[in-house]
């Protein structure tokens, strides 16, 4: 299948509020800006993350001693796209379910969950076509807490809040096989009542996290039934997280308001197996502030299943 799906991912959490975030960046790359026909499909995805450095706000290492994080997350995703037309794109609407194994330790802490994560939905998915090879792709996605939380672990696979996250993505896909997927994203965080008990909050104040913009790139030349390139993100946050009590709120304003960004790139290939897609990606995160710096892993695979 040429043309997949550009909406979101749920992501694990590492802890609410300690660099974590919904979206797992470098989720899409190829086939991730542009909407498939209309269609039920299935899409497989198996992500491993590790890390053993958190930064700070000027990228050195270090900010929490001793940390390490380890993430293995199977997530189903269901997509359908119906006939309907909304102005002038293709309606459809998806719904994601992952489990998350996660492990996290710092300072001599740690411990580890395994469960259900967090279940994103977007009820309006629309993707317009354009006879040039050009693809476009809206919608909002929407993070629904219902995952695994307990605001004593470090480990959390769930926000504990809400979240929307606009996406616009833009895809080129040339005659010659070359490829280019664009996929642009901005969290917007609602406020955690419950919060992790932290060094650095350690009354467990209600906290909201700062919004987010994010972006997942992939680059690809098509030869035969493979696809070469290199996948990536960026990330970004643009406003400060903001707790209810004063001296954890001093510390962050000490930490720049505890604004995260991240870098990561690294290779990526496809192969088309008959009407299946599989894509297997490593990305590696050169550059972290305010957050972890580690490796991603993927494997994904696009299955249609039904029109």
């Amino acid at each position: 299948m040429a043309a997949a799906l550009a909406m979101g991912v749920s992501a694990p959490a590492l802890a609410s509020e300690l660099g974590g975030g919904v979206y797992p960046n470098g989720a899409e790359g190829f086939s991730g800006a542009a909407m498939p026909p209309p269609g039920t499909y299935l899409l497989g995805y198996l992500q491993h993350y590790e890390a053993d450095r958190f930064n700070g706000p000027d990228g050195e290492a270090g900010l929490l001693p001793n940390f390490r994080v380890r993430s293995d997350a199977a997530i189903v995703r269901m997509v359908h796209m119906t006939p309907v037309k909304i102005l002038g794109a293709t309606w459809g609407m998806q719904a994601i379910v992952p489990v998350v194994k996660l492990k996290v330790g710092a300072a001599g802490l740690g411990d580890e969950t395994t469960g259900l994560g967090d279940i994103t939905i977007d009820p309006i998915l629309l993707g317009w076509h354009f006879q040039n090879g050009v693809h476009v792709s809206a919608g909002v996605d929407i993070n629904l807490p219902l995952g695994a939380y307990d605001r004593r672990k470090l480990s959390n696979i769930s926000r504990n809040y809400l979240n929307f996250e606009p996406v616009v993505a833009l895809a080129y896909y040339g005659k010659k096989g070359f490829s280019l997927d664009v996929k642009v994203m901005y969290d917007i965080n609602t406020r955690n009542n419950q919060a992790v008990f932290t060094p650095f909050n350690p009354t467990g104040a209600s906290y909201r996290s700062g919004n987010e913009l994010h972006a997942d790139i992939a680059v690809g030349q098509q030869i035969g039934k493979w696809k070469l390139g290199a996948s990536g993100y960026v990330y970004k946050q643009t406003t400060k997280d903001q707790v209810s009590d004063p001296t954890a709120q001093a510390f962050i304003e000490r930490m720049r308001g505890f604004r995260g960004q991240v870098i990561g790139v690294g290779p990526t290939a496809s192969y088309q197996a008959g009407k299946v897609q599989l894509i297997g990606t490593w990305q590696h995160e050169f550059h972290a502030e305010n957050r972890p710096q580690g490796d991603k892993f993927w494997l994904k695979a696009i299955i249609p299943i039904g029109r």
